[in-house]
């Protein structure tokens, strides 16, 4: 008997094993995302500094007095 409870107590350790793996990884995936849309945001911006920086009459010159 002991033997039946010690596989059912290691099957019983790899299922919270992979699902506490399983819990990591969607998280990880969900941070992933985070980062690739602060990315898309942050190129985005770039973007459009460099199409302002296009426009006429824009960045011909510097502004030395702040």
């Amino acid at each position: 008997m002991s033997s039946i409870d010690s596989s059912i107590t290691g099957l019983i350790a790899a299922q919270q094993a992979s699902l506490s793996s399983n819990i990591s990884i969607t998280i990880a995936a969900k941070q992933l995302d985070a980062y690739k849309q602060q990315g898309d945001a942050v190129v985005s911006l770039l973007e459009g500094a460099v199409q302002l920086s296009k426009e006429v009459g824009k960045g011909g010159r510097i502004d030395a007095i702040a």
